[in-house]
C-alpha cells in the first residue's frame, strides 16, 4: 500500500507541473461548489417559500432573482448542490461497490463467468446510458434513490472492465501465484490483494463519473423523471424556467445552467488530472 501512495504522489507531482492551469482550474471550481454548499446555510432565504415577487430580476436583495412563483433562485441553487452532489455521489458508489467486486471474480476466475458477465455488460455499454436510466425512472418512479439507481446501472460496467482488466494483469504474477502457493482463499486475494492496487484508477474514474452523473441527474430533471417537485433541483429548474426565456426572463433558466455546466467542467478536470497522473500505467505494479 506504501508503494501505491509513493508511486502516486511522484506522479502528480509530474503531472502537476504539466497540467498546473488544469489543476487549478478543477480545484478552484470545486471548492466554489463547496462554498455554496455551506453558504445556503447563512443565506436568509428559504428554497421553498413562495413570495409575491414574482420573477424578480437579480440584484442586491434576490443575487439570482425570483421564478415564477417568486422563490429565491440563488437559494435554489445552493440548495439544489446537495441534490445534485448527492445523487451523483451514491449513483457511482453504487456502481463503484457493484462492478469492482463483480470484475475482479470476473478476472480473476475467468471461464464460464468471465464470458458470461463479460456479455452481460458489454450488453449494457451498447445501450445509451441516458435512455436506460430513463427506462429505469419511469419504471421505478421519482426520487433521490431511485434516480441514483437509475443513474449507476450506467456506470456499472466501466468499473467492471477497469478491475477485470487488472485482475487479469495481475492474477499471473508470482505474488498471486505464491499466495495460492501457501494456501490463501480467492477472497483473500481478491479483496486484499487485487482490488487494492486498483484504487488510484477506480478514484480516478469516479470522478468523472461524477461529472458525468449531474450531468444525467440534470437529464432526467430537466424532462421530469428527477426529484419530485418542489425540492429544487438544477435540472428541474432548468426545465420550467426555459419556457420564461421568450418574455424575457432569461434567469430563470441561466443560473441552473451554469451551476451543471460549472460542476460538470470542475469534476471532468479534476479527473482528467488525475488520469494524467495515472499515466498509461497501473499505479503500483512494476513491469
Amino acid at each position: 500500500m506504501s508503494e501505491i501512495i509513493k508511486e502516486f504522489l511522484k506522479r502528480f507531482k509530474i503531472a502537476k507541473k504539466s497540467s498546473k492551469s488544469m489543476f487549478i482550474t478543477g480545484i478552484l471550481l470545486f471548492l466554489f461548489i463547496l462554498f455554496l454548499y455551506f453558504f445556503n446555510y447563512l443565506y436568509g432565504y428559504d428554497p421553498l417559500e413562495i413570495t409575491n415577487e414574482l420573477f424578480s430580476p437579480p440584484d442586491l436583495i434576490h443575487i439570482m432573482g425570483t421564478d415564477q412563483l417568486g422563490r429565491d433562485i440563488f437559494s435554489r441553487m445552493c440548495y439544489g448542490i446537495r441534490s445534485s452532489l448527492t445523487i451523483a455521489f451514491i449513483a457511482t458508489f453504487i456502481s463503484l461497490i457493484i462492478g469492482s467486486p463483480i470484475g475482479a471474480i470476473s478476472g480473476y476466475f475467468s471461464g464460464k463467468i468471465d464470458r458470461v458477465f463479460s456479455i452481460i455488460f458489454d450488453a449494457l455499454c451498447a445501450f445509451p446510458g441516458i435512455i436506460l436510466a430513463i427506462l429505469i425512472s419511469v419504471m421505478i418512479g421519482p426520487g433521490l434513490i431511485t434516480t441514483s439507481i437509475a443513474i449507476s446501472v450506467e456506470y456499472i460496467p466501466q468499473y467492471f472492465r477497469i478491475v477485470r482488466g487488472l485482475t487479469l494483469s495481475l492474477k499471473e504474477r508470482p505474488f498471486i501465484e505464491a499466495l495460492k502457493a501457501l494456501g490463501s482463499r480467492p477472497k483473500n486475494i481478491i479483496f486484499n490483494h487485487i482490488l487494492i492496487y486498483a484504487i488510484p484508477s477506480i478514484i480516478a474514474l469516479m470522478m468523472l463519473n461524477m461529472g458525468s452523473a449531474i450531468l444525467a441527474v440534470s437529464g432526467l430533471g430537466f424532462l421530469g423523471l428527477g426529484l419530485p417537485p418542489p425540492i429544487p433541483e438544477w435540472g428541474t429548474d432548468l426545465g420550467r424556467g426555459r419556457d420564461f426565456i421568450t418574455i424575457g426572463v432569461w434567469w430563470t433558466s441561466t443560473f441552473p445552467g451554469l451551476m451543471i455546466v460549472m460542476s460538470i467542467v470542475a469534476f471532468t478536470l479534476i479527473g482528467e488530472g488525475l488520469k494524467e497522473i495515472l499515466g498509461n500505467k497501473i499505479i503500483g505494479i512494476k513491469d
